[in-house]
């Protein structure tokens, strides 16, 4: 009997040694090229001067970069009295947005914001996806083999020849185009899907973030029918992928924002984003949005195109105001 026990528990610890395993590499990349532009050599010493404390929201574990974003406040369908979703974008070459382009490197990676995503995208792959800009609503994954097109260029055959000018062999490479990111600093816009909800049995709004998607400007120059340059270019957004919000909160939350004022005064990146410490602008909202078009479709006009959007938002925040009864 004592011999079946042995027997059992040998089978029990190689099974869970055996999943582990397999469960580490489903999540890190092998022998895949990396889309970062370089690794980051972790510290073999301890950089700060004082001790690391554990916080309230850390794992029973309390593992390095284990900690867990504060759960959603629940909402019951038949309690919401209100929803809109909309789309906005965060430019972060102004100033309240300037901790998006914070490019200091750490244990974890560049902590660029477009770089933490990377990141976060080539050590889970079991669970953090990149989804094509197809649509906004997370239906197609793009491989990595995809994303790799889109950060380094379509791939064109490239022929090898001899001295005598004749093909000798060929391959495909990664050629950038216009479209292509020259580097990361030029990708400075991001773009949040989002729900504005109202609870009726606590009458409060919520803001609830569904999807980020990086956005890279391209700019072309504008030629004639013939082909020929005109002397001036056009710039338009162009967003990369989409990623689901709700599965990436968890890995945020070990992010901190750099604070230029005070380091120990840091909050994650999930705690800045929910808490919308940033400036916006609103291009797309599902509120008499017939025909799903964006501002950008609609309204011409820059300027009257901000209006529109500073009028969305003081919709939103004026339906909030009038369900209180004072």
């Amino acid at each position: 009997m004592n011999k079946c026990i042995k027997s059992l528990k040998v089978v029990f610890v190689f099974a869970i040694c055996f999943l582990a395993k397999t469960n580490l590499m489903a999540q890190t990349p092998i022998g895949k090229e990396s889309l970062l532009p370089s690794n980051v050599l972790p510290s073999q010493e301890d950089i700060n001067g004082f001790t690391q404390d554990s916080s309230f929201y850390l794992k029973k574990n309390n593992a390095k970069n284990n900690r867990i974003p504060p759960k959603y406040p629940e909402l019951r369908k038949e309690d919401v009295l209100f929803t809109e979703t909309v789309w906005e974008d965060i430019d972060a070459r102004e100033k309240k947005n300037r901790l998006f382009l914070y490019a200091a490197l750490d244990d974890n990676g560049n902590q660029q914001f477009f770089n933490i995503l990377l990141n976060i995208l080539e050590t889970d792959t079991a669970n953090i996806k990149a989804y094509s800009t197809f649509d906004d609503r997370f239906t197609t994954t793009l491989s990595h083999d995809s994303l790799l097109t889109i950060f380094k260029g379509p791939l064109v055959k490239a022929y090898k020849y001899d001295e005598n000018n004749k093909i000798i062999d060929s391959t495909f490479e990664h050629t950038p185009n216009e479209e292509t990111p020259s580097n990361f600093d030029a990708i400075h816009t991001f773009r949040i899907k989002a729900q504005y909800i109202f609870d009726n049995t606590t009458s409060r709004m919520h803001y609830r973030i569904i999807g980020i998607a990086p956005i890279f400007s391209v700019t072309r120059p504008v030629k004639d029918l013939s082909g020929n340059l005109m002397g001036r270019d056009t710039t338009y957004n162009k967003p990369l992928f989409w990623v689901y919000y709700p599965k990436l909160r968890n890995h945020l939350a070990n992010y901190m924002v750099y604070n230029p004022n005070n380091q120990t005064k840091q909050v994650a990146w999930s705690d800045l984003l929910e808490a919308r410490y940033f400036d916006s602008r609103i291009v797309k909202t599902s509120s008499g949005n017939f025909k799903d078009q964006s501002l950008f479709d609609t309204i011409k006009d820059p300027k009257k195109r901000l209006e529109a959007a500073e009028k969305i938002k003081q919709r939103i925040d004026d339906y909030e105001q009038d369900r209180w009864v004072y």
